[in-house]
C-alpha cells in the first residue's frame, strides 16, 4: 500500500509541477485572400510541430506547451509580405513577435 501511496504522489506532483504555457497567434491579411504562401513554423524542444498560414482575411490559431519547454517560432516568406501582419502572443499576454 506505502508503494502505491508514494507512486500516486510521484504522479500527482509531476502533474501539477509542470505548468501549461498558452501562446496564440493572430494572422492578418490585409486584402483578404490568405497568406499566399506564407508561414509560420513553429516547433518545440527542437521538434517540428505546426506551419499555420492565414485564411481568408484572418486566422487565430494556439499552442499548448509545458513550462521550461523551448518552443521556437520562424517566419516563412510568401508573395505579397506587405499585405500580411501576424502577432505571437506568450503566456504572460505579452505579444512578442
Amino acid at each position: 500500500m506505502k508503494k502505491i501511496f508514494t507512486l500516486f504522489t510521484m504522479f500527482i506532483t509531476a502533474t501539477f509541477a509542470s505548468a501549461q504555457c498558452h501562446y496564440v497567434v493572430d494572422m492578418q491579411d490585409s486584402y483578404g485572400d490568405g497568406w499566399n504562401g506564407a508561414s509560420i513554423d513553429v516547433s518545440v524542444n527542437g521538434a517540428s510541430i505546426a506551419s499555420w498560414t492565414c485564411t481568408g482575411s484572418g486566422s487565430l490559431d494556439s499552442l499548448e506547451t509545458l513550462s521550461g519547454d523551448v518552443v521556437e517560432f520562424s517566419f516563412t516568406s510568401g508573395s505579397w509580405d506587405s499585405e500580411i501582419t501576424f502577432d505571437i502572443t506568450d503566456p504572460s499576454g505579452t505579444t512578442i513577435f
